[in-house]
């Protein structure tokens, strides 16, 4: 507002500091509270028709949780990926920093939770946890870790199963914790955890 402006333009030089320094210091309140607004989406047909129990969704918020993040559970989108992309949309315009998906990044074609990130963001990296040649079902190359952005929020992709949810977690709290950002840095590290999971249960 102009009469605003003219008001701040007349200030004392020290108060036009002190204001400044308020401004700013709101400002990076407003922005670890985003950073710190978690909305975590279980995805599967199986899932929305409760013939397997979200057991991923209850873990996460409670792990969040008590790592100071303030954690919203969604309701759970079946394995389509307008649905799936339309839902994270949604989140990222109500202000949410991270966004996690459970389910819905293997192989078979009915797994379309990293395509729904790909709408949103063409640069969402993907990392390998597992290839094999497509067989059967499995109508893509293996399994992949994805994270995307938008802005400053993270969207990542995790796979179904709840012990490797449980393995994924601190991995990506400990990468949050340390005020990183980089959605390769973030894909390949978390793959590579789900790959020592993998080996060590193939050995």
């Amino acid at each position: 507002h102009s009469e605003g402006i003219l008001q701040m333009l007349s200030l004392d030089p020290a108060l036009t500091e002190e204001v400044i320094a308020r401004t700013e210091s709101l400002t990076q309140e407003v922005s670890q509270a985003f950073l710190k607004r978690v909305k975590v989406f279980p995805t599967g047909h199986e899932v929305v028709r409760g013939v397997i129990e979200d057991t991923n969704s209850p873990f996460l918020k409670e792990t969040f949780e008590r790592a100071g993040y303030r954690v919203s559970i969604a309701p759970p989108l079946p394995d389509d990926s307008l649905a799936i992309a339309n839902a994270i949309e949604a989140a990222l315009y109500d202000a949410y920093g991270l966004i996690v998906t459970t389910g819905g990044v293997g192989a078979e074609g009915k797994d379309q939770t990293i395509e729904a990130t790909l709408r949103l963001d063409r640069g969402a990296a993907t990392s390998w946890v597992v290839t094999y040649p497509p067989t059967g079902r499995h109508v893509k190359a293996g399994v992949r870790i994805a994270v995307g952005s938008s802005g400053q929020a993270l969207i990542v992709n995790l796979p179904g199963p709840n012990d490797e949810v449980r393995a994924c977690a601190p991995v990506l709290l400990s990468f949050l914790k340390r005020g990183e950002r980089d959605k390769t840095k973030l894909a390949d590290v978390l793959a590579a955890t789900l790959r020592q999971r993998h080996l060590q249960h193939h050995v």
